[in-house]
């Protein structure tokens, strides 16, 4: 008995000990902000250790995966009749691969660019340290990749690096009509109490050269929202001042859809803030904001612009991942897709779980209005894309299976013309 009391005390006493050092560091962090980043890092890693250690230890893409839905193990047939025709560029987890795929429209497999992302990223804790966010594909086979807060890659359809670009662009991306390429820049550091009471992090905006990936133009948004007199969009007592605003998406209106919207010009800079449920638009001219709309969203993804001069929008509502105990929804109902028209404050849903059509992803996640008027839309978690009409409809699914019980993230996916299937004819085989 006096063996086990001795080791229940010192159990006890090293208890103690780490929560004695843990209250030591977090007053020191409250008052040096880089001894509070080291205390948040070392705390996220060992989070990591403990709920991803397959990964870790190299054995398993684990945080790349999630259940496979019930709803979702039976394959659902083409309705060829109402789709939208084309091939699909699909990027996310493939076997334990990150890369790209091209599918057609039975989703069998045309093309998969034969590089894997997991070995690109140099600046990576484990071999599965990466994350890709947008993507784009360019009419000969090469791609755009970001890399989770860590760059910006141009690859050709046969897997070779054409440059990268590592200044911090991340998320989504937009090829402007110019050619250039617009991204989220990574989270600086600034001192402003005009808009918040102690040091905080924000995101900026970045333009690449698409031929040599250079970053010609850097746009600092807390000049843009003080100039704006916009300072709500920061400002509050309950924000993490380490990345205020989370900045996923930045999208420039094009001459095509300039006219729908003529409160904007062409040119101007659509951003997404995730962590203020917010969405604004940034005259180019003047850096400054000409219109912004919170509340409608929540923790919302991908805003585009469209021809019937509406914005739409991914309203991921995230809340709990999805599960069965919510019916794989989440706490508020699942995702949904809505429509903004600017100056109308109302907003239109373009399409929510109905019924057994499940539809939910926390985080992340796509859409793309096609021509036909269908919606093709990326539910990350669930491993899914899918294209639905304007009725509701699916009438097209890709299902990313990693194996017999679970399915691999997919992060984006768009469809081209049929021209496309002959990206990586040229190649040979691996």
């Amino acid at each position: 008995m006096a063996g086990k009391s001795d080791s229940v005390a010192r159990k006890i006493a090293i208890v103690c000990a780490i929560e004695a050092v843990m209250i030591v560091c977090v007053l020191i962090g409250a008052l040096a902000p880089s001894v509070r980043n080291s205390i948040q890092t070392a705390a996220a890693t060992v989070s990591l250790m403990t709920d991803s250690w397959r990964a870790v230890a190299g054995l398993s893409p684990v945080e790349h995966i999630e259940p496979l839905r019930p709803d979702l193990s039976n394959d659902l047939a083409p309705d060829f009749s109402r789709m939208s025709r084309g091939v699909t560029f699909i990027v996310g987890l493939f076997d334990d691969r990150l890369t790209a795929r091209l599918v057609d429209e039975k989703g069998a497999l045309i093309h998969e660019w034969p590089v894997d992302f997991f070995d690109l990223k140099d600046d990576k804790l484990y071999r599965f340290d990466a994350l890709i966010h947008g993507a784009h594909l360019y009419p000969n086979g090469d791609i755009l990749i970001t890399l989770e807060q860590k760059g910006l890659y141009r690859v050709d359809a046969c897997g070779r690096v054409l440059w990268r670009n590592e200044d911090g662009p991340h998320h989504s991306i937009d090829v402007d009509d110019n050619g250039d390429i617009w991204t989220p820049l990574t989270v600086a550091e600034y001192a402003e109490p005009r808009l918040f009471g102690r040091p905080f992090g924000l995101d900026r905006i970045g333009r690449f050269d698409a031929e040599t990936g250079a970053l010609v133009e850097t746009i600092d948004l807390v000049d843009v929202i003080i100039n704006s007199g916009e300072e709500g969009l920061v400002a509050g007592e309950h924000s993490a001042s380490h990345d205020v605003l989370h900045v996923n998406d930045v999208e420039i209106l094009d001459e095509r859809f300039a006219a729908a919207f003529p409160m904007f010009s062409a040119g101007d800079i659509l951003v997404s803030a995730r962590q203020r449920n917010a969405i604004f638009v940034i005259d180019r001219a003047t850096r400054t904001i000409k219109w912004a709309r919170t509340g409608a969203t929540q923790l919302q993804h991908d805003p585009d612009f469209g021809a019937d001069g509406r914005i739409s929008i991914f309203d991921n509502r995230g809340s709990e991942p999805a599960g069965p105990g919510n019916g794989w929804l989440g706490r508020r109902g699942g995702s949904r897709i809505i429509a903004i028209r600017p100056g109308d404050f109302a907003f239109e849903t373009l399409y929510q779980s109905r019924g057994d059509d499940i539809f939910y992803t926390p985080r992340r996640g796509k859409h793309e209005r096609l021509e036909n008027g269908n919606l093709l839309i990326v539910e990350t978690d669930a491993g899914r894309v899918f294209e639905t009409t304007p009725s509701g409809d699916i009438v097209w699914q890709y299902v990313n299976r990693y194996d017999e019980a679970n399915v691999g993230w997919v992060m984006s996916a768009t469809r081209h013309a049929a021209e496309y299937a002959a990206i990586g004819s040229a190649c040979g085989k691996p």
